[in-house]
C-alpha cells in the first residue's frame, strides 16, 4: 500500500510538473548592464589661444547658464599691447594733423576733437598733441625764416634796381645832351667854324655813355634774373614742405591701417577672454583648479553636460542575443546606484538598435548599441533621486513568453541543428 501511494505520489509530481512545464508562459528578457547618457552628449569648454588663467568662475558641480562666463583668462598682457597700440594710433592722429596743416598752410593744426577732450585728462596725449604743435611751429618758423631772408635777397636787388635804373636815367640825360651839342659842333665844323677835334671828342663821349648805358641794362636784366631764380626759390621751399607732407601722410597711412587691424585684433582677443558655456548645464571634469595657472591652446578646461536634453540609457547587447531585440521593445529599469528596497523599477521602450555590430576598442568584444527611453512620467516615480550621466542601469529588455519546457530543451534543439547541417 505505501508503494501505491508513493508511486501515485510520484506520478503526480512528474504530470504536474510536466503539465506545468508546457501550459505555463514566462516572460523571457535579455538583460543588458548599461548607463545613463544624454542624448546631447557632454560639451568640451576649451579655448583655441589658452592662456594664463584670471579667475575661476564655476567649478565642479555649478548649474550653468548658456552663454554664461565660466573662467576668465588674465588680460594684463593683452591690455598693455592694446594701450601700447592705441598710443601709437593717437601719434599717428597727431602727427597726421600736424602734416594735412603743413599741407594745406594753414597756421594752426586742427586735431580731432576727441583728442582735444581727452587731452585735458590724460596727460600723455596731451604731450603728444603738445608736441606736434611744437614741431608744426618750430618747422613753419624755419620756413618763415628762409622765406624772409630770400624775400629780403629780392628787396636788396630790387634796390640794386632802383640805383641802377637812377644812373640809367642820368646817363640817357647826359646823351641826350650830348647828341644836342654833337649836332651842333657837327653843323660848325661843315661851316669850318670849329676844329674837328671838338667833334671827335663829343663822339667818343657819346659812345663812351651808349656803352654805360647799355652796361647798365645788363646789369638790371641779370639781377631781375636772379630775383626771377629766389622768387622760385621761395615757391620750391613751399613746394617741398607740401609734398615732404603729402608724402608722409601717404607713408603713414599704411602704418595706420596695419595698427588698426592689429588693435581689432587685440580687441577680439580681449572679448574671446571671457570662457562661456557653450550649452545649460552642470559643471564637471574641470581639468584647471587654481589662478595663474597656464592653459594650452585648444586644451580641455572642464566639460558641461547638458541638462535640457532628455536622458537615454544605452547598454551593449551580445550578438547572440541581437536577434530578440527591437525598437519599440519594452524594457525594465533598475537603477543599482539607488537603495533597491525603496527605488522601483522603471519601464521604457528601446528607441534605437545600433544597424552593425560595433568593436570595443579596448577589449575587442563585439556588441550592438541599444537604445532605451524611459516612458512618460516614469522619471517622477524616482522621487528626489537625481540622475546624471554615467551611473550605471540594469536594463532588462522583454522578450516573447516561453514555456519552461522550451527553456529546457533549446539548447539540445540548437546542438542537434547545428549536428544535423554539420
Amino acid at each position: 500500500m505505501p508503494m501505491i501511494v508513493g508511486f501515485s505520489a510520484l506520478t503526480l509530481l512528474v504530470g504536474g510538473l510536466g503539465a506545468w512545464a508546457t501550459t505555463t508562459r514566462l516572460a523571457g528578457a535579455v538583460v543588458v548592464t548599461g548607463k545613463i547618457e544624454v542624448e546631447t552628449n557632454r560639451q568640451v569648454i576649451q579655448h583655441p589661444e589658452g592662456g594664463i588663467v584670471g579667475e575661476i568662475l564655476a567649478k565642479d558641480g555649478a548649474q550653468v547658464e548658456a552663454g554664461q562666463i565660466v573662467l576668465r583668462f588674465d588680460d594684463t598682457l593683452l591690455r598693455l599691447e592694446l594701450a601700447i597700440i592705441e598710443g601709437q594710433l593717437t601719434e599717428l592722429a597727431a602727427r597726421k594733423a600736424r602734416l594735412v596743416a603743413e599741407r594745406d598752410e594753414t597756421g594752426d593744426i586742427a586735431f580731432e576733437e576727441k583728442f582735444v577732450e581727452a587731452s585735458k585728462s590724460d596727460h600723455e596725449v596731451a604731450e603728444q598733441l603738445a608736441g606736434q604743435r611744437n614741431l608744426f611751429e618750430a618747422r613753419l618758423r624755419t620756413t618763415n625764416q628762409q622765406i624772409d631772408q630770400l624775400n629780403e635777397q629780392i628787396q636788396q636787388h630790387n634796390a640794386a634796381i632802383t640805383g641802377v635804373e637812377a644812373q640809367l636815367t642820368a646817363l640817357r640825360t647826359q646823351l641826350d645832351l650830348i647828341k644836342d651839342e654833337l649836332d651842333d659842333q657837327s653843323a660848325l665844323l661843315a661851316k669850318g667854324l670849329t676844329q674837328n677835334s671838338r667833334v671827335s671828342a663829343l663822339q667818343r663821349e657819346q659812345a663812351s655813355l651808349a656803352g654805360r648805358i647799355g652796361e647798365l641794362v645788363a646789369n638790371i636784366a641779370q639781377t631781375k634774373g636772379q630775383i626771377a631764380s629766389i622768387k622760385i626759390e621761395v615757391l620750391r621751399l613751399r613746394a617741398s614742405r607740401r609734398e615732404e607732407a603729402i608724402s608722409t601722410l601717404r607713408d603713414q597711412q599704411f602704418q595706420q591701417i596695419e595698427l588698426v587691424e592689429r588693435k581689432l585684433a587685440l580687441s577680439e582677443r580681449l572679448n574671446r577672454l571671457n570662457v562661456q558655456s557653450p550649452v545649460s548645464g552642470l559643471i564637471y571634469g574641470s581639468e584647471v583648479f587654481a589662478e595663474r595657472s597656464v592653459v594650452q591652446p585648444g586644451a580641455p578646461i572642464m566639460y558641461v553636460i547638458p541638462q535640457d536634453q532628455p536622458l537615454v540609457i544605452v547598454g551593449r547587447v551580445e550578438p547572440i542575443h541581437i536577434d530578440q531585440v527591437f525598437r519599440g521593445q519594452p524594457a525594465g529599469l533598475r537603477f543599482s546606484a539607488f537603495e533597491q528596497r525603496t527605488t522601483p523599477e522603471l519601464s521604457g521602450n528601446v528607441v534605437g538598435v545600433s544597424a552593425d555590430a560595433l568593436v570595443d576598442e579596448v577589449t575587442g568584444q563585439t556588441y550592438y548599441r541599444v537604445e532605451v527611453l524611459p516612458g512618460e512620467g516614469e522619471l517622477s516615480k524616482l522621487g528626489d533621486n537625481t540622475l546624471l550621466p554615467g551611473m550605471p542601469v540594469e536594463v532588462f529588455i522583454k522578450t516573447d513568453e516561453r514555456t519552461p519546457l522550451s527553456y529546457l530543451t533549446k539548447p539540445f534543439t540548437d546542438y542537434f541543428n547545428r549536428a544535423m547541417r554539420g
